[in-house]
């Protein structure tokens, strides 16, 4: 089984560090260094007013509630990164962009995909203008090309491993009683310690709605249990030049 990882593990082996290894990669001929999104202090919510009952922490309320999901829609910063992906437990689709150059990425089954924009020049380095026979091309993560960064990928986009490194967060110590809040308009409780601020759904079942943290960043999860299923890329797109 698995481990479950934490936030700042899984945004460490996000595809914006394998698409600038695959394009250096593919540039060079030779591995790139896996690129790490820096760390940024996240801007906090106000606490609306709300009327739910303010309760301590349950972490295991919480993780159980989390793991009988069967989607969750994720959007989040970290400094420079951010992210927005659609997590079904069959497949995954979204985007996520470092410095505003978007990756396109896709997992259906046990099978992943990225996909090369323009933009992964500004990511990789490469000189503006320069092109390569990825560009517009979807890679899957189980090409040679792909060897030592692709099963880091693979373990971002699974879901049992994501909602539970997600759902871990409330295991650390030092949060207090929630205080009411408004989440997008649902109603929530905000708890906090000396690094991280959560906010729950204030009635069951208590799923994660937001987290921030100055080290991590800020991550919001919103349609849970609304699953919005992906598409394999057309055969078409997909590349199958040298190292496919």
């Amino acid at each position: 089984m698995i481990r479950p990882v934490s936030n700042r593990l899984l945004l460490r082996y996000g595809a914006v560090a394998a698409a600038a290894a695959l394009a250096c990669t593919a540039c060079s001929g030779s591995g790139g260094n896996a690129v790490r999104p820096p760390a940024a202090a996240a801007a906090s919510s106000p606490a609306a007013p709300a009327s739910p009952s303010a309760d301590p922490l349950d972490p295991a309320a919480i993780k159980a509630a989390m793991k009988k999901a069967t989607a969750v829609h994720v959007k989040g910063s970290d400094g420079g990164t951010t992210f927005d992906m659609q997590i079904n437990r069959d497949s995954v689709s979204g985007s996520i962009s470092k410095d505003g150059a978007a990756v396109p990425l896709v997992r259906v089954g046990d099978k992943v995909w990225i996909k090369f924009t323009r933009g992964m020049a500004k990511i990789s380095g490469r000189p503006a203008g320069a092109r390569s026979p990825l560009d517009d091309k979807w890679v899957s993560m189980d090409s040679p090309m792909a060897q030592g960064f692709g099963e880091g990928l693979k373990l971002f986009l699974d879901f049992d491993v994501f909602v539970s490194g997600m759902a871990s967060e409330t295991d650390q110590p030092g949060f207090g009683t929630g205080q009411p809040a408004d989440v997008a308009g649902t109603l929530a409780l905000r708890y906090e310690n000396d690094s991280t601020t959560i906010f729950i759904e204030a009635v069951e079942p208590h799923r994660l709605l937001r987290l921030e943290s100055p080290k991590q960043g800020t991550m919001e999860f919103s349609g849970w249990d609304q699953p919005v299923p992906a598409k394999a890329p057309p055969a078409a797109e997909i590349y199958s030049g040298p190292g496919s």
